[in-house]
This record gives C-alpha cells, sequence and structure tokens, in this order.
C-alpha cells in the first residue's frame, strides 16, 4: 500500500511543483516519463466478453502490480516491490504481495486497499505473451500470471478469481520504487506508519500552490514517474492527480487494509468490493506477538 499511496502522491505533487515555479517544461518531462501500456489494452479488449461487469457504475478498481520480487532484485523492503510484513493490512502480510486493488466507493467516501498474496494460487487462463507467443493455462501462483503474460494476464486472472471488474491498472517497478524511498528520507515502514501514509501524503497535497524545496522534489519525481507504467486512462499527470485528489478526500478512518484470503475465505470480502460495500479493517498485528520478540 506505501507504494500505491506514494505513487499517487507523486501526481498530486507534480501539480504542485509546476505550480510553484519548476514550469511546463518540467511538466511535460514527468508526464513524459510515465510509459503507456497499450499491450494490455489490446489483449483486455479482445478478451471483453469473457470479462466481469461493473456492478457499480462509479466505484473504481486499480490493480497496482509490483515488477519484481525480493527473489529477482535484492528487495529490501517487507516482502516483494509492493510490501509484505505485519502491520496495516491487519493479518500477518503475505511475504510477498503481488498486487494491491486499490477500491475507491462511488461517493469517494470509503476507500480499501486489499493486497493479493503472490503465492496465492488461482486459475490463469492462456495469455498471449508481451514477447509473442502464448502462456498455457494452468492453477499456479498469482505471481506467476504477471511473469508470463505479463499486465494483462494478471488482470484476467484476478478478475476471472473475485469476479471484480479492473477499471485501471498500475505496474511499479520495485527498483525505482527504492530509489524513490532514498531520496525521500524513507526505509521499510512499520506497519502503522503504513496506516498513517495517508493522511501525511494527503496534508502535502493541500499544502498550497508551492513546495518547500521544489528543487529536491523534482528530483523525486522524476525518479518516481521514470519507474511507473499504467493503462491509457491512468497514464497522465492530471488522471494521477484526480486519483490523489480522490484518496484525499477520504475520511482518516473510512480507508480499510485488508489482505485477501485464500479459497472460500475470500468469498465475504470480494463480495464487499463487487458490490461496493463498506469493507471492515482488521486490527494490525505486530511483529512481537507472532514471532516472539
Amino acid at each position: 500500500m506505501r507504494a500505491v499511496l506514494r505513487w499517487v502522491a507523486i501526481g498530486a505533487g507534480v501539480v504542485l511543483v509546476v505550480t510553484g515555479g519548476l514550469g511546463w517544461a518540467s511538466y511535460r518531462k514527468f508526464s513524459g516519463n510515465i510509459r503507456t501500456d497499450r499491450v494490455a489494452e489490446r489483449v483486455l479488449a479482445r478478451y471483453e466478453k469473457d470479462r466481469p461487469r461493473a456492478l457499480v457504475p462509479r466505484a473504481r478498481n486499480i490493480l497496482v502490480l509490483g515488477s519484481g520480487g525480493a527473489s529477482s532484485n535484492g528487495n529490501r523492503h517487507q516482502g516483494g516491490p509492493l510490501g509484505g510484513g505485519y502491520g496495516a493490512f491487519g493479518e500477518a502480510a503475505p511475504d510477498e504481495a503481488a498486487a494491491v486493488l486499490l477500491h475507491l466507493s462511488a461517493d469517494r467516501r470509503r476507500a480499501a486497499a486489499v493486497a493479493v498474496p503472490g503465492a496465492m494460487k488461482l486459475a490463469v487462463p492462456a495469455c498471449p505473451r508481451p514477447g509473442g507467443g502464448t502462456s498455457p493455462a494452468a492453477y499456479e501462483p498469482f505471481r506467476l500470471a504477471f511473469r508470463g503474460g505479463g499486465a494483462a494476464c494478471a488482470i484476467l486472472a484476478f478478475e476471472r478469481f473475485s469476479g471484480i471488474r479492473v477499471d485501471h491498472h498500475l505496474v511499479v517497478d520495485s527498483a525505482g520504487f527504492d530509489r524513490v524511498e532514498a531520496m525521500s528520507g524513507s526505509e521499510a515502514t512499520a506497519g502503522r506508519r503504513r496506516r498513517a501514509l495517508l493522511r501525511t501524503l494527503a496534508g502535502r497535497a493541500r499544502g498550497g500552490g508551492t513546495l518547500r524545496h521544489p528543487a529536491r522534489f523534482f528530483g523525486l519525481v522524476d525518479t518516481a514517474t521514470s519507474s511507473l507504467t499504467a493503462d491509457p486512462g491512468l497514464g497522465s499527470l492530471p488522471a494521477l492527480y484526480e486519483l490523489a485528489g480522490s484518496l484525499r478526500k477520504v475520511p482518516d478512518g473510512a480507508l480499510a487494509f485488508r489482505t485477501l484470503p485464500a479459497g472460500a475465505a475470500a468469498r465475504p470480502l470480494l463480495a464487499a468490493l463487487r458490490t461496493d460495500q463498506p469493507v471492515q479493517p482488521v486490527q494490525p498485528v505486530r511483529p512481537s506477538s507472532r514471532e516472539g520478540h
């Protein structure tokens, strides 16, 4: 979830930087950094008839995927590129969260961030590979859907399992995220820090028309936007700013963090997300209570 909130805050921050004096050239540079995933767009259009329908038109579901993991790039975070460990997601979060589903209610008064474990097994459909060929249908860990068939395959697998229509997706490069963390002075955060991050970022986004250190922020935004791939509907700074604004309006107590359970245990949570019903948060679990120190 840390990645989700930081990236959407970057969208808000860029607008503040531009109005603060770095100018239109900087805006164009940052906007050009964001890669647009048109391959996934074409694949999803091909499978449109097989995808679930959105039951609540104005609700939005955004799947945030991590392009790498601890096993492949030495990621130092609590798990994979989108975090893990204990804390904000309540239950002992998976060692590798392959994705986070960000759900925004139709009235934008509620939001939920649901970590999807990379090790969770589900039915992955046959998918065109980005480099050519087709990955075979298989019952396998969710993280392999992205590795084998790109973002489109991960989306199709998640939609088939959950019945939830994914409206947008973001792919976060974990190496770039590490650099952003270092530049912003943040290290791997505890669960309660992740939980409080939305309030912090919302405060920054509300903080007037300038930033205290725009030159320093320039480097952070340049790195962050270079590490981001988005679908065409979300692949622009205005779109990220709009998303940041929607998150900013969510009251502090109305953002629920959850980890998706395996199998039948996931049904109540998925049903609530499909029908835009409130998702109940769970109490954070501290490492000491599970690890004995």
